[in-house]
């Protein structure tokens, strides 16, 4: 049918319609129109982004597969000069807001640009806008204190480290209310004790978001007691024994663990 037949591009396409005159035997009305169209200078960002992603993403892809994390600086280099390219049309880190430091395009004209970057297995990254790290560099941007984005919100952006966010619980799954892992503090530290499942990318983070009853807490994966068990291999099953951190390690309030939570994973 044409329906079937239709793409993003049809419904997003400049019209000038919007209204439309209905007659009926009383005389003329105007039925106002929900417009699909897309703006015309933010088609053009969406134009570029799939020729970009088609020519210089999937082809690298292809022959590097984990570019952005490769040790080889000619790789490297690669990657920052196509990410030079993202920033220089202003799309990186897509999925800030405007008041965290991002674009701030809205929800609308995300999902817009994220259609086409999920096409694109190499492109989150290489546009700054990968999970795990993306939902804490919001977390960050919104909460953390100016030392803390200092220290881990701009390494995380400029992809000099990566993260993981440790949340879910053997026995209660994503449920806060079942969590058991706490943080107790002791001095000028905190000590953390507790079991999570599904740590995604845990095993190659160099910092943990720790989900604990009582606040969330930035980890560093080397830290002594931070134990990742051999499997799985990539959603990782991390059990974390005595771990001590800094006080300045826990993020936004005190007891904040689920609001922080909720703008992690709810937006």
């Amino acid at each position: 049918s044409a329906l079937g037949r239709s793409t993003r591009s049809d419904f997003s396409r400049p019209r000038t319609d919007r209204s439309l005159r209905l007659r009926q035997a009383g005389g003329s009305t105007f039925a106002s129109m929900w417009s699909f169209e897309t703006e015309p200078e933010f088609q053009k960002k969406l134009d570029w982004v799939e020729q970009f992603c088609k020519e210089e993403v999937e082809p690298l892809h292809y022959v590097f597969p984990y570019a952005v994390r490769s040790p080889d600086p000619k790789v490297r280099q690669l990657v920052k000069d196509l990410q030079q390219q993202v920033k220089d049309q202003g799309l990186w880190a897509i999925f800030l807001d405007e008041e965290l430091g991002g674009p701030g395009f809205g929800q609308l004209k995300l999902g817009l640009l994220n259609e086409i970057l999920g096409k694109y297995p190499a492109a989150p990254q290489l546009f700054g806008a990968a999970a795990p790290d993306t939902g804490n560099m919001e977390m960050l941007a919104a909460y953390g204190t100016e030392e803390q984005k200092e220290r881990w919100l701009t390494p995380l952006l400029n992809q000099e480290m990566f993260s993981a966010y440790s949340m879910t619980e053997p026995q209660g799954g994503s449920d806060p209310n079942l969590f058991r892992t706490t943080a107790v503090r002791d001095g000028e530290e905190w000590v953390i004790n507790g079991e999570k499942w599904f740590t995604s990318a845990g095993r190659v983070a160099d910092i943990l978001f720790v989900m604990c009853t009582n606040g969330m807490f930035v980890v560093p994966r080397t830290t002594p007691g931070v134990e990742i068990m051999p499997e799985p291999r990539n959603h990782n099953h991390i059990i974390y024994t005595d771990v001590r951190v800094p006080l300045d390690h826990l993020l936004g309030p005190e007891a904040g663990a689920k609001v922080l939570a909720q703008r992690r994973l709810g937006g």
